[in-house]
C-alpha cells in the first residue's frame, strides 16, 4: 500500500501544481507580474508530484519496460519543472530574455518526459492504459505548445504568445488530470 500512496499523491500533487501554473499563466496575460510567482508555485508542485510518483512506481514496478519508461518520463519532466520554476523567478525579478529561454528549455524537457510516459503507460499492462496514455501525451502537447508560445514571446509577439502559453498550460492541467484519474482507479482501491 505504501507505494501505491506515494504514487497517487505524487499524480495528485502534479494535477494542483499544473492547475496553479495554469492559473499563473492567466495572470500573465493580464499583464500582472505576479503571475510569475503563481507559475514558479505551481511547477515546484509539479516536480513535487513527478518525483513522488517515480519513487512509488519504482516500489510497485514488476520491471516491465513500459513501467521503467514511466518512471523515466517522470523524472525528466521533474527536471523540466525544476528549470520553470528558475525561469519564472528570473521573469520574475526582471530577468525576462533570460527567463524566458530557460523556460522554452523546461517546457521543451517536461514536453519529452510526459511524451515517454505516454509511450510506456501505451505499452504497459495497467488496466486503465488507454486514459492514462490519453493523459499522458496531452501533457506533452500542452507543454509543447506552451514551448511554441514562449517562442512567440522572444520574437515580439508577446500577447499572441501569451495566449498560447496559457492555452498549453490548460491542456497541462487537463492531461494531468486525465493521468491522475487512470492512476487512480489503477491504484486507488487497493
Amino acid at each position: 500500500m505504501k507505494g501505491e500512496l506515494i504514487l497517487l499523491t505524487g499524480v495528485w500533487f502534479q494535477v494542483m501544481g499544473t492547475a496553479i501554473a495554469a492559473i499563473g499563466e492567466t495572470i500573465l496575460i493580464k499583464e500582472e507580474h505576479e503571475g510569475y510567482r503563481l507559475v514558479s508555485i505551481g511547477n515546484g508542485y509539479e516536480a513535487a508530484g513527478n518525483s513522488l510518483q517515480a519513487i512509488g512506481a519504482e516500489m510497485l514496478s514488476g520491471g516491465e519496460e513500459g513501467e521503467r519508461l514511466r518512471m523515466t518520463g517522470d523524472w525528466i519532466q521533474a527536471a523540466g519543472n525544476l528549470t520553470n520554476v528558475k525561469a519564472a523567478e528570473l521573469q520574475f525579478s526582471g530577468e525576462e530574455i533570460e527567463g524566458l529561454n530557460l523556460d522554452l528549455v523546461g517546457d521543451s524537457v517536461q514536453s519529452i518526459g510526459a511524451a515517454l510516459e505516454a509511450y510506456g503507460a501505451s505499452i504497459g499492462s495497467t488496466r486503465f492504459k488507454k486514459l492514462l496514455t490519453a493523459g499522458n501525451t496531452i501533457q506533452s502537447l500542452g507543454a509543447g505548445i506552451e514551448a511554441i508560445g514562449e517562442t512567440f514571446i522572444l520574437k515580439g509577439e508577446r500577447e499572441a504568445g501569451l495566449q498560447i502559453t496559457a492555452f498549453g498550460s490548460y491542456a497541462q492541467a487537463a492531461g494531468a488530470t486525465l493521468a491522475a484519474v487512470a492512476l487512480t482507479k489503477e491504484y486507488g482501491d487497493g
